[in-house]
């Protein structure tokens, strides 16, 4: 107890002395089991998914931030989960091929334009590395639990070929493909939307074992107005 107390007067001091100098003080948004999420990472991951996403840097509204602040959350409890059970980091090969893929959006395909692109956003090339091998082993991981205890009702991909693919290909003036050329992918869809129920069951479970914070002010909204003023992802 008195080694924490030791280190929040710490904190609070170092904290103190910066204000002083004029220098700008990162604040928490969030503490997820002790671990504080900054404003810097929210402004950070915000760009970070608009550069994936093929969007430009731009403002978004409070209640995209605040969707925004959750995934944070979301992502920190995986990230938590897999560093408990010693999940293996993504390869490096795998992460470059997936940015020598975003790197197509780069007319000439050059570095220098390419670290021009990234400048837009206040990224660098390090923010995009970290954040794809985090992504690639968060999806591998997600896989690895759940994709073995899924089990398709029978009857379910039919079921999804009659009413759910074939009216939407008549609908777009298409000739239905038969079933048995289809049945693979429908199948996958299917595994993959039990895998994301099962994911959001678990996550909610996480959430309430977590002890997850928001300083005060507690709002996202809040925190929305106040990034407005302070970063240049220019949140509205």
């Amino acid at each position: 107890m008195m080694r924490r107390l030791y280190l929040v007067l710490l904190l609070c001091l170092a904290m103190a002395s910066l204000a002083r100098a004029g220098e700008t003080i990162d604040r928490i948004v969030a503490v997820v089991n002790g671990r504080p999420l900054m404003e810097s990472e929210m402004v950070e991951e915000l760009h970070l998914e608009q550069l994936l996403a093929n969007k430009p840097a731009q403002s978004v509204p409070p209640e995209e931030l605040r969707a925004l602040l959750g995934r944070m959350v979301d992502q920190l409890l995986l990230a938590q989960q897999m560093d408990a059970v010693r999940f293996p980091q993504t390869p490096q090969q795998e992460v470059q091929d997936r940015i020598t893929g975003l790197r197509k959006v780069v007319p000439s395909g050059s570095a220098e334009e390419w670290r021009s692109w990234l400048r837009a956003y206040d990224l660098s090339e390090e923010d995009v590395a970290e954040y794809v091998a985090e992504q690639l082993r968060t999806f591998r991981f997600i896989d690895a639990r759940f994709r073995p205890t899924v089990r398709l009702e029978p009857g379910a991909v039919e079921t999804y070929y009659k009413e759910q693919l074939v009216p939407k290909m008549r609908q777009a003036g298409a000739q239905p493909l038969p079933m048995s050329e289809v049945e693979p992918k429908i199948r996958e869809i299917l595994v993959q939307q039990r895998m994301n129920d099962l994911l959001e069951t678990w996550l909610k479970s996480l959430r309430v074992q977590t002890e997850i914070r928001f300083p005060e002010p507690s709002s996202a909204l809040v925190q929305a107005e106040s990034l407005a003023h302070s970063h240049p992802a220019e949140v509205r």
